[in-house]
């Protein structure tokens, strides 16, 4: 019986610490509408004010220029993006920073894109800090990243830092921002009065949509055509699919099919200069077919590149004075992230895990063409529901922070791992998003 009351008082006490440690980090799904939440209305807040102070002022002939430096660490670190793979055993391609500075007489703007998986906080705050220490004649900085799961990491802090990308290597992220000021400044000095163009080309057939099999894609290659007077030209382009062509078993590092498609495009005789950022790559991997091998992905890229290249010299460009770079807070609620369809984890744990998270949406405005900057996996799948009138819109992925993936709200309850692991802050962030950068392209692409 002794035994018995022991076994029994063991139990409740295990069930009472395993209780207490449910409340403690165990919350229900907060399914409050964002119309109706403080977050919402903070950013429609930002938003009025980007409105009242963005200036819109005759100017100047836009001037570009473009330079790239590579990141490749001096010795194999972490790989990122396929979860604890260790270090990297051979480097297929090098990793870069691609800089293009745009200026007038108002403003001046650097665009930037890393053969990185994501751009952390950490390593943003360390160029952000930088650039300003140097006081380069740059001041808005435009973050992006091409997506390579095959790339490294080693630039976050703490636990999350630790457990997603290796932790922090001081020497490391001075080496990047080393080469990011490097960059920056050749850019800088390099720039001449520029033509810009646009082009669009649809290429279905190498995108899949794998949230929803057979679902709508984003399947639009976006190319920004850079003409200096001097009859240099530079591309900067977009995809939305996934850069995963490279499989999981890969030791290699390298920077996947942007690293081909940019190496593709700079062996044109016309083009002196491509880069590369990932576009609304949530739900959307590569279509390929069979073994991996670097053969199929130089073929993936050959494909991806050719509609651009036979298209290259009809692509009209022009000049432009218009010019303008703006940024606002991207307000959100507490995490989300889900356990089961009802329950997440509280936000207590989220964020000593992963740290303060305070996204932006970024955007630039040249000539009749606006990029704009999303802190998440944005899904193309909401490619369709952004509006933008009279001007050629081009949106990226990875601007600075992160919150996880934005998809539409309607598969927030699918059983995918998009939806139910990386979809961080609840159920009606597409829309939310969505609707916020529907605003911001409105005001920042408006007039003159």
């Amino acid at each position: 019986m002794k035994i018995l009351k022991k076994i029994i008082r063991a139990l409740l006490i295990f069930l009472l610490v395993l209780s207490t440690l449910a409340l403690l980090c165990i919350a229900p799904i907060d399914d409050t509408p964002y119309q109706e939440q403080a977050y919402y209305e903070a950013t429609l807040q930002a938003l009025d004010s980007l409105e009242k102070t963005l200036a819109k002022e005759e100017t100047d002939t836009v001037q570009a220029g473009w330079s790239e430096k590579n990141i490749t660490p001096q010795k194999p670190v972490s790989l990122m993006g396929y979860g604890w793979k260790g270090d990297y055993e051979r480097v297929h391609d090098s990793l870069q920073v691609r800089a293009v500075v745009f200026s007038n007489n108002v403003q001046s703007v650097a665009w930037l894109s890393y053969d990185l998986m994501v751009l952390h906080p950490d390593l943003v705050h360390a160029i952000r800090q930088a650039v300003d220490t140097a006081q380069l004649p740059v001041r808005n900085l435009y973050f992006t990243a091409v997506h390579t799961h095959n790339g490294f990491g080693e630039w976050a802090k703490g636990l999350g830092g630790k457990l997603i990308a290796g932790g922090y290597n001081e020497d490391l992220v001075k080496f990047i921002v080393e080469q990011t000021l490097r960059a920056i400044r050749e850019a800088y000095a390099d720039r001449q009065p520029v033509k810009v163009g646009y082009g669009e080309f649809a290429v279905p057939e190498l995108i899949n949509n794998r949230l929803v099999k057979g679902g709508e894609v984003d399947s639009y290659l976006r190319a920004i055509k850079l003409e200096q007077n001097s009859g240099i030209t530079a591309l900067l382009c977009t995809y939305a699919a996934h850069a995963t062509f490279l499989n999981s078993k890969r030791m290699d590092l390298s920077a996947d099919y942007p690293s081909a498609l940019v190496e593709m495009l700079e062996k044109h005789a016309e083009i002196d200069f491509a880069a590369f950022a990932a576009g609304a790559v949530g739900s959307h991997s590569p279509l390929k077919e069979g073994e991996f091998s670097y053969e199929k992905m130089d073929s993936y890229a050959t494909q991806l590149a050719k509609p651009l290249l036979q298209s290259l010299d009809s692509i009209p460009t022009y000049y432009t004075t218009q010019l303008r770079y703006a940024d606002i807070p991207f307000h959100l609620g507490e995490s989300q992230l889900k356990l089961s369809p009802h329950w997440r984890v509280r936000p207590w744990l989220f964020s000593a895990v992963m740290g303060n998270i305070n996204p932006q949406i970024t955007g630039i405005r040249l000539g009749d063409v606006m990029m704009v900057g999303t802190p998440a996996d944005y899904s193309g799948m909401l490619y369709k529901q952004l509006h933008a009138e009279d001007i050629h819109l081009v949106v990226s992925s990875f601007n600075g922070s992160y919150i996880g993936y934005v998809i539409p709200d309607t598969y927030y309850d699918q059983e995918h791992r998009e939806a139910r692991e990386l979809n961080w802050f609840g159920p009606f962030t597409g829309s939310y998003m969505t609707e916020v950068m529907n605003k911001f392209i409105r005001i920042v692409g408006d007039g003159p």
